[in-house]
């Protein structure tokens, strides 16, 4: 048993100072470069942590009789005589030389050098964890500390070390649900461009007035429809980072004919839509956008969510500033595309994300919802 009890401790070192010496590494590498969230540092520093602790169990009771001698006891004599002087200072005690433990350590060379790295790796752990960026000061607000961290630079050398995953389908399918299919999107010209960009506005009054299917099919194609196809990539209305396109469409649909009220999908990959939830939500959408009563007067509420991981996998810890980027140029489409129909839209950002999600069917995690925008038929402009 003491036999064991001495291997066993003999590894709890040699691993205590391996978990050192790649705590101290990757926390100059986080510290030098930034990489707050660099995993192989915070799991080095736990299992440091975790052998620091079992280290001391196996040795508590040398060290407490160091202790007990050192502090409590005093004269030559009581030194020498007590075993945890013999631990300390094998070569002046007939007590084992060889019996290990942190106490004895202390007094050697390599237990010096120990406690160094391990003092170091303190010292790494301490300015990595305490900042994100020297020039962000401690207590910003974690927007511009994202936006200071995700910066392209010297992490851009750690990306394959890193797991990010792996690349997700590209089309969101729901195929036990109702699907019904979209009419082509009609050629026929609305406003010129420039007319449509000057006459854009926030709209939020609508009329009683219904949209059609042609109408609501229109203005999906010209938002985010899949409009040319290049070498093989079936490329959509809106500007994408690697064209990997992020961005699903959802609708709750309040008056739209022939589409009974409910909540769908849009599959942009046939240009349908799939039905999720057969109610009337329009109380939902209300209540979801802090009781802002045109969420329940328009026509449709067009909700924009993002999957991350088609992005994370590719762009690593930019993926959420591309995606918010892509969910404003859906937007801009969609007020474009309505505007150039005589119709309006208006943008919500503020909305109760977990009840969103909830009415969506989406996890708040993987996919969760950014955007929500009001989009009818006008009765007056304000």
């Amino acid at each position: 048993m003491k036999r064991l009890r001495h291997d066993v401790n003999a590894l709890v070192s040699i691993a205590l100072l391996v978990a050192t010496t790649i705590a101290i590494l990757t926390g100059i590498i986080a510290d030098v470069w930034d990489l707050t969230g660099f995993v192989f540092h915070t799991y080095a520093g736990y299992v440091m942590a975790a052998l620091v602790m079992f280290h001391v169990a196996l040795n508590w009771g040398r060290l407490r009789r160091y202790v007990y001698v050192r502090l409590f006891r005093s004269g030559s004599t009581a030194r020498t005589r007590s075993p945890a002087f013999a631990t300390v200072h094998p070569r002046r005690s007939t007590v084992e030389p060889s019996a290990p433990g942190i106490v004895r350590a202390l007094h050697t060379r390599r237990g010096f050098l120990g406690v160094l790295i391990g003092g170091l790796a303190g010292l790494a752990i301490g300015r990595s964890t305490a900042r994100v960026r020297p020039d962000v000061p401690f207590g910003t607000d974690l927007g511009v500390a994202y936006h200071q961290w995700s910066k392209p630079g010297m992490s851009d050398l750690f990306g394959a070390v890193a797991s990010w995953g792996a690349q997700p389908p590209l089309y969101k399918t729901y195929p036990d649900s109702l699907r019904i299919m979209l009419p082509p999107p009609d050629d026929r010209p609305g406003l010129a461009l420039e007319t449509a960009i000057q006459q854009r506005r926030s709209v939020r009054h609508y009329s009683d007035e219904p949209l059609t299917l042609a109408e609501l099919s229109r203005l999906l194609y010209y938002t985010g429809g899949i409009n040319a196809e290049r070498f093989g990539i079936k490329l959509r209305a809106a500007p994408s980072a690697g064209a990997l396109y992020p961005i699903e469409t959802y609708l709750a649909i309040h008056r739209v004919a022939d589409l009974r009220p409910g909540v769908y999908h849009y599959n942009v990959a046939d240009h349908s839509l799939s039905l999720i939830r057969d109610a009337d939500v329009r109380g939902e959408t209300v209540r979801h956008g802090l009781m802002q009563e045109f969420l329940g007067t328009c026509n449709a509420v067009v909700y924009f969510t993002v999957i991350l991981q088609r992005l994370r996998w590719r762009y690593q810890e930019r993926a959420y500033r591309y995606a918010l980027l892509e969910a404003g140029h859906l937007a801009q489409n969609l007020y474009l595309a309505a505007t150039s129909l005589g119709m309006g839209v208006c943008a919500v950002g503020a909305f109760l994300d977990d009840e969103v999600n909830a009415m969506l069917g989406v996890d708040g995690e993987r996919e969760a919802a950014v955007y929500m925008l009001a989009v009818g038929k006008t009765r007056d402009r304000v």
